[in-house]
């Protein structure tokens, strides 16, 4: 058999366009299972080198017969001072063994220099606008994976842990905070009578008005980045809130509890979470997030939590019944306002 080298551009999407470092990641193997070594390219100048040799089971599960697919994955960041000032250039990945070398893809890219604080209302909304032009580039700036699969299964996983921790009705009127693309919303309006999806990002809320246009239960609104304005009190029965809190600076996540507890119908219920930084894996994504160059730090880098932090907004937002759960990454917290 001929040795031939396979894989995909995960991240960047084509046409993407980012005000800080690019984030290469995908996956590459040889059909001898040979390690493969990845290098990125802008204008004829080598920018990255890394293994291809992190854990990949959706690529094992699809080419079981290749002994290197289970870890052919590679995950890096492109500072910005290692690339080009011009506003339009092209990124070539190239993926090699020792026997054989070929290019993995090309991606034209546009930089547009950072505006200002990722909490200044008005930015918040231009950076996740500018990562979210298409649905492709979008369903990964929310689920961080090309993978349609994967972006599907992380959306049901996800709607049952919250359903089922707000015990969520099919009478219930639910408010999600931070709805991006309708990948939870697609599930969770099944399980409830309304669902309201909100998010800063009109091209997120546009997204998600698309995918979720044949659903009749379902509305769409836009969040100003600091609260809940448009929302009445004591008027919908959940509220939730996931993968978002990581986005936002400890002060903004407070006021979101507490916006949380305003809307809630008396007897309501509320979700949030984030990674937690007590726990190994979120260590290490934590550990990822700090090789950023302090100076090129994107502004929707991800920021940890912790579980006393996150129990505290609830607490004294003047939630009851408050339970905290842990599960490798992640912590989650639920309550119910009183009655």
């Amino acid at each position: 058999m001929a040795l031939s080298i396979d894989g995909h551009i995960d991240s960047p999407a084509e046409e993407a366009v980012f005000s800080a470092s690019i984030h290469l990641a995908g996956w590459a193997f040889s059909s001898d299972g040979e390690p493969v070594s990845v290098r990125a390219h802008v204008e004829g100048n080598t920018v990255a080198e890394i293994p291809a040799g992190q854990p990949r089971p959706d690529v094992a599960a699809a080419f079981p017969c290749i002994p290197g697919a289970a870890t052919s994955g590679f995950d890096t960041w492109l500072p910005k001072r290692e690339l080009p000032d011009e506003s339009h250039f092209i990124l070539s990945v190239e993926v090699s063994t020792s026997q054989a070398r070929q290019t993995l893809g090309t991606r034209r890219l546009t930089w547009i220099p950072q505006t200002g604080l990722r909490h200044a209302r008005g930015d918040y909304r231009q950076v996740w606008d500018r990562v979210s032009g298409s649905y492709e580039t979008a369903r990964i700036a929310v689920c961080a994976t090309a993978d349609l699969a994967e972006y599907e299964r992380s959306g049901i996983d996800t709607t049952t842990t919250i359903a089922h921790a707000a015990a969520i009705s099919p009478s219930d009127t639910v408010l999600e905070i931070g709805c991006g693309t309708g990948r939870i919303g697609l599930h969770m309006a099944a399980r409830c009578g309304r669902w309201m999806g909100a998010d800063v990002s009109r091209n997120m809320l546009e997204h998600a008005r698309q995918a979720l246009s044949h659903l009749p239960n379902v509305s769409f609104h836009s969040l100003n980045g600091s609260d809940l304005q448009g929302f009445s009190d004591d008027s919908v029965d959940v509220v939730y809130c996931s993968g978002v809190f990581m986005h936002l600076d400890e002060w903004d996540r407070y006021r979101y509890v507490s916006e949380m507890f305003r809307v809630l119908k008396p007897g309501g219920r509320a979700y949030y979470d984030n990674f937690n930084l007590l726990s190994d894996e979120g260590w290490n994504f934590f550990l990822e997030e700090c090789r950023c160059d302090p100076t090129d730090r994107p502004p929707n880098i991800s920021k940890s939590s912790t579980p006393q932090e996150l129990q505290q907004y609830a607490v004294r937002a003047g939630f009851e019944t408050i339970t905290l759960y842990t599960s490798r990454q992640w912590v989650s917290i639920w309550g119910r306002k009183p009655a």
